[in-house]
């Protein structure tokens, strides 16, 4: 795995890949950090890294996340996806793999596809190889379709690969900020946020 960061953690055995800044102001019209362009050369250093393309999933994860691989492992494994309830209104380009978005509180409101949801929170991204070469590939397109130097980072990701007609597969995780969800529960392999390292390993060990 790789630690992306504006400074040099000194994590030992651990490979670093440096970016310019973390710091961003203001918010979107949504009330988040409009941290589109940090995320997009962080995105940018992982492809001139390489280490992503010897795997079939790429993960994206907060610190503040809580990740059980071995819960996501067994969902992603191929046949044992789960049925997506949110299919895409187009046919998905079968060359440009799958994303994952995670959170669908917009059925509260009565609402299904459409207007950005179901939304793959920023907290835990889930692209298959296919899909992330497929946004490396046609980046310049999303820019040129989304203001995204206003944008979060998440919107701006899900909304370029909506464009670029890649595969969904639907899968909720624990995010506060969305239903959130019990670190027991089975079905869920990531939960956001743990702040402190106690409630974090708490988590992680339930």
């Amino acid at each position: 795995y790789r630690l992306v960061s504006s400074n040099d953690l000194a994590v030992q055995g651990v490979r670093k890949l440096v970016i310019s800044t973390t710091t961003v102001t203001g918010y979107t019209r949504d009330g988040t950090s409009p941290n589109a362009p940090i995320f997009v050369e962080a995105w940018d250093k992982i492809r001139a890294d390489g280490g992503y393309a010897a795997h079939d999933w790429v993960v994206k994860s907060d610190p503040d996340t809580v990740l059980v691989p071995d819960r996501l492992r067994s969902k992603l494994m191929p046949g044992d996806e789960p049925q997506n309830p949110y299919p895409p209104p187009f046919k998905a380009r079968p060359d440009r793999g799958f994303w994952v978005p995670n959170c669908d509180i917009m059925k509260t409101w009565g609402a299904g596809w459409g207007d950005g949801w179901p939304m793959m929170y920023g907290s835990i991204e889930i692209v298959s190889k296919d899909a992330i070469n497929a946004y490396f590939a046609n980046i310049d397109v999303c820019k040129g379709a989304f203001a995204w130097q206003s944008m979060g980072e998440d919107a701006f990701l899900g909304l370029c690969l909506r464009k670029l007609e890649v595969g969904e597969l639907f899968m909720r995780q624990g995010d506060g900020r969305c239903e959130g969800g019990d670190c027991t529960n089975p079905d869920l392999s990531a939960f956001h946020p743990r702040k402190d390292i106690g409630s974090w390993m708490e988590c992680y060990t339930a």
